[in-house]
């Protein structure tokens, strides 16, 4: 038919309409086959970092140090102690306590202060464990004491913090007790999370030896003091105690025979000349005694020489930061995680040992040379935290 014919034109509208949907039928199957957007996972945004206004760790070794072999050949143990079972057994001394409520608390890590006009102190020998570290300048050491399950009326001289103290503060997750630290140490403080009892931000628990008193001659560095009480009741009225879990570690059981060892009735640890330190074994009480610059070390309250059951020597590698004391002295930055060579003494023999720590919130543990876990003698122990290059004598006498 003509396109000139009767109805030729509306065929030829009819062909065109169905071209034009054909065409329209194409167009909308390619639109359906074009490929769905690709579904990415969003990816996590990484913790915003912090830096500090001062540089605060550009370590500058303050001696050449030796360090120790690394024991790379040997087994290494699960980092994870034996829970504790028993709730009245304390595992940080072995001890069994009268009441497990003691044990369902946060330790209090208190500064300590260790100059010479300061002594005696009080406090030290209700702690589960104490800690002993040299000071900027190595002229003399410090103690945090770690007081758990005892209650002390009185703790002091307290004093202030140092960068050794938040890591001890992750590792019992404890509550801080020291008396100022400078800026760049607050600042770190600040960023830990940990629960900071700074004196100077929390006066309440403390008090002050009264100057123009019986203490107006007693030294300025030893007029800061508290207890047990004041602290306990401070952080239950600010919401901030809470139980922990400690691992802690293993113990003999009583009656057990000594282990095998090199005989070890003196220990002495070369601190400066100011804070010199050696424990002499005392075999009818299976402790070791503790005297400094070559005098017993009494505590205050007792009056009573202070003893150990066990002697840690803790190899620890001390790095000079660009944190500076009031002074103007590099404090230091003690090397806490990883491992190292470490020293028992008990019952008057020394174990020789490694520490094993991987990360800072990890309870330390000791082992063997072969891997296996040291067991203490129940009762309280003292760490002495060295530089690897120390030599510390022991023997019989």
């Amino acid at each position: 038919m003509g396109r000139n014919e009767p109805g030729g034109q509306g065929i030829e509208s009819r062909v065109l309409a169905m071209l034009w949907l054909g065409l329209l039928a194409v167009g909308l199957a390619g639109c359906g086959s074009t490929p769905a957007a690709t579904s990415v996972p969003p990816t996590r945004t990484p913790k915003p970092t912090f830096t500090a206004a001062v540089q605060l760790l550009t370590p500058t070794p303050s001696c050449t140090h030796t360090l120790m072999p690394t024991f790379t050949t040997l087994p290494s143990p699960s980092p994870t102690a034996t829970p504790t079972i028993d709730p009245h057994l304390n595992p940080l001394t072995g001890e069994t306590v009268t009441d497990p409520a003691v044990l369902q608390r946060r330790p209090l890590l208190v500064r300590i202060g260790n100059d010479a006009p300061v002594r005696p102190q009080s406090g030290l020998s209700a702690a589960d464990m104490v800690y002993e570290e040299a000071m900027d300048g190595w002229t003399l050491t410090r103690f945090t004491a770690i007081v758990w399950s005892g209650d002390p009326a009185e703790l002091r001289p307290v004093r202030s913090a140092r960068l050794f103290t938040i890591e001890l503060g992750h590792m019992f997750d404890g509550a801080l007790v020291h008396s100022g630290a400078n800026d760049q140490v607050r600042w770190l403080l600040s960023q830990s999370g940990l629960t900071d009892l700074d004196e100077y931000f929390h006066p309440k628990p403390y008090h002050w030896l009264d100057p123009q008193g019986a203490w107006k001659a007693y030294p300025w560095m030893g007029r800061v003091a508290t207890g047990s009480e004041e602290l306990r009741s401070y952080l239950q009225e600010k919401g901030l105690e809470k139980a922990v879990r400690l691992p802690g570690f293993q113990f003999s059981a009583p009656g057990t025979p000594a282990p095998t060892g090199e005989p070890a009735s003196y220990v002495r640890i070369p601190f400066p000349e100011r804070a010199s330190v050696e424990f002499r074994y005392d075999a009818q009480r299976q402790l070791y005694r503790r005297y400094v610059q070559g005098q017993p070390h009494l505590d205050a309250e007792s009056n009573e020489q202070l003893t150990a059951a066990n002697v840690i020597v803790h190899y620890m590698v001390y790095e000079e930061t660009d944190v500076k004391d009031v002074n103007g002295v590099p404090t230091f930055n003690i090397i806490s995680t990883g491992e190292g060579r470490a020293q028992v003494f008990r019952d008057g023999v020394a174990i020789e040992a490694r520490w094993i720590r991987p990360e800072v919130e990890d309870f330390v543990q000791y082992v063997y040379l072969d891997g296996t876990v040291v067991l203490f003698h129940v009762g309280q122990s003292w760490v002495e935290v060295v530089p690897p290059e120390y030599v510390v004598a022991f023997g019989t006498e």
